[in-house]
């Protein structure tokens, strides 16, 4: 044997019976990973905190951000924000950059990208910049009707829902006609989708298909479809010569102005960066009622901005000792300030985002394309017509019995706030 390899094999069994030697060994190649890790998590931060920015601004900027990371970006979350963000600047102009998204890959940028188009096209943000739709994007949400991520097709008809006409109810009823309905999750929540965005068109072509649902067994299906029927025959009764009615019951914001939008408050380059940060902290809300607690989660990164302003509210002792009411048809718990306090601006940007208003959401009305931070509802049965529609920023993790009970008298006692980092998200940059 040589004397060089007689030297490695010293060198080895040397190594071998020194436990810090191999503990060392074992470390070095993990200190690295962690720090390529946490390069990864500010990176991921900084365009969080930068598309905050840019939606706060409502601006998508001349220097391509958007049209590069949408589609380019190698993280499958930034490019998904992207494409949320998009949806709530309303810009026109980024309606080619969606239209390429929608040709994407990854099932979950295109769902989010029907969803955006939905948003830029609906009738409220057309009616607001007073300028004609673009005819391409009923066309590309019709092609997605066909996709193969379920997914995204209900983004898809979701969509249409909100930017169709008359004429695209029709248009989707022929095609749910052809549908076989087996019964599975997937069908039935797309054929929810669709009894949804039909009854907001409120073509009274659809009520034979509708009539056909609400003898389906399946109870979710029954009544989704008995109560898309009231409401396009609501629509029509009251409407009768319009082709698209306005949406009823609160389900569309006021047309966005610069004069309803002066009083928002807008994200600074310090606070985009602190929200980026906390965006994956657990928060939980204490809602102390007469009846007991409530405890809330709310989706700091679905809606960081309004998470934060109801989480200031509560610090704040805003809510204690407010009253709660109780709407009996649409079965929602309102509860909040509705008195302005001096000095305080509540009004904060509505973030509309894919979070469906199953039962226990909490969420905020928007109106003039904000929302009122001292207002807030939870929902006791689901409510898809407000999906897509309002700010949906949190979900009751226990006490929904308590929701329940809650009757008109009954008052919020105080809202407490607890801040919880899991281990697991925590990143030393």
């Amino acid at each position: 044997m040589s004397f060089a390899v007689q030297r490695f094999f010293n060198r080895r069994s040397a190594i071998a019976h020194r436990p810090w030697c191999l503990l060392l060994l074992l470390i070095l190649p993990l200190t690295a990973c962690g720090r390529h890790n946490a390069r990864q998590a500010l990176r991921k931060t900084q365009f969080f905190a930068e598309i905050l920015q840019r939606e706060s601004r409502r601006e998508i900027g001349e220097d391509g951000f958007f049209r590069d990371n949408l589609v380019g970006n190698r993280d499958l979350e930034v490019r998904r924000w992207c494409a949320i963000a998009l949806g709530r600047i309303a810009d026109p102009r980024a309606l080619p950059i969606l239209y390429g998204a929608l040709h994407a890959g990854d099932a979950e940028v295109r769902a989010a990208s029907a969803f955006a188009i939905g948003e830029i096209e609906g009738s409220e943000p057309v009616h607001a910049r007073s300028s004609a739709s673009d005819p391409r994007a009923v066309a590309e949400l019709f092609r997605l009707l066909d996709d193969p991520s379920i997914s995204v097709r209900i983004r898809a008809i979701e969509a249409l829902g909100k930017i169709g006409s008359r004429t695209e109810a029709a248009d989707i009823v022929r095609r749910m006609e052809r549908l076989t309905y087996g019964g599975s999750p997937f069908e039935k929540n797309f054929l929810n989708a669709a009894i949804v965005a039909i009854a907001r068109l409120g073509n009274p072509v659809a009520i034979p298909f509708l009539e056909q649902l609400s003898v389906i067994r399946d109870p979710e299906i029954q009544q989704g479809a008995a109560e898309a029927i009231r409401r396009i025959q609501a629509q029509v009764s009251d409407h009768p010569s319009a082709n698209r009615p306005p949406l009823t019951n609160g389900e569309a914001g006021t047309a966005v102005t610069p004069e309803t939008e002066s009083g928002i408050v807008r994200v600074t380059g310090l606070r985009s960066e602190a929200l980026a940060a906390f965006r994956r902290n657990s928060t939980i809300a204490q809602i102390e009622t007469t009846r007991g607690t409530i405890e809330v989660e709310l989706f700091r990164e679905d809606a960081p901005i309004t998470a934060e302003a109801f989480a200031e509210m509560a610090l704040r002792g805003i809510y204690n000792d407010t009253e709660l009411s109780v709407t009996a048809p649409s079965q929602i718990v309102e509860g909040g300030n509705p008195v302005d306090w001096p000095g305080l601006r509540r009004a904060v940007q509505s973030e509309i985002n894919m979070r469906p208003f199953e039962r226990g959401r909490i969420g905020m009305e928007v109106s003039g394309g904000s929302s009122d931070a001292g207002r807030f509802f939870i929902t006791l049965v689901p409510q898809p017509y407000l999906d897509g529609q309002k700010t949906c920023f949190g979900h009751v993790v226990s006490g929904m019995q308590i929701a329940d009970k809650l009757s008109p008298g009954d008052r919020i006692l105080r809202v407490t706030i607890k801040e919880t980092v899991h281990y697991h998200d925590y990143q030393r940059y």
